[in-house]
């Protein structure tokens, strides 16, 4: 199936007048009826939980509806009625999936297959846009779900860094 174009979230110029910001159950709700159709969204990342990778307010995903799911994916969740999150998948048994931020060093979270709403097929970190596919995002998701017991210490790093750093 062929995409339609991306349907842009979040206004290019952060906190400007033109922002207005929705409950996310029905914004959500809304972008999952644009994907259902076809579309891609954008959406701007509100948090820290995706850390280092994803900055908050910085960094943006793209979304594009559910074609397939595996351990590694980064995926937009729906953990409990009208609550989503966008974390990794770190296991799947069968129906249930277990999900983890990369910026968390303990707690998941949990849902089914059929809870998941969307995958990230890009990233844009920094301004430039990186595919899941891709070997870098690939490489440094593998990497990252490694070193799972040092997170810790390296998000402690990370958040001392520069800002201009990260």
């Amino acid at each position: 199936m062929k995409k339609k174009g991306p349907i842009q979230s979040s206004p290019s110029i952060p906190n400007s007048e033109n922002v207005v910001e929705l409950p996310n159950d029905i914004f959500l709700k809304g972008i999952r009826d644009l994907l259902e159709e076809g579309h891609t969204a954008t959406l701007r990342v509100r948090g820290n939980s995706m850390r280092p990778f994803l900055e908050d307010r910085r960094d943006s995903i793209v979304l594009t509806t559910v074609t397939h799911i595996e351990v590694g994916d980064a995926v937009l969740a729906e953990i409990a009625p009208g609550k989503y999150v966008f974390h990794r998948i770190i296991a799947i048994d069968g129906e249930h999936i277990t999900l983890m931020g990369d910026g968390n060093v303990r707690g998941t979270e949990h849902c089914t297959k059929a809870d998941v709403k969307a995958n990230a097929l890009a990233v844009i970190r920094k301004g430039k846009e990186y595919s899941t596919d891709g070997k870098r995002w690939k490489r440094y998701s593998k990497c990252w779900m490694r070193l799972t017991p040092v997170r810790r210490w390296l998000l402690a790093i990370h958040r001392r860094l520069p800002r201009a750093w990260r």
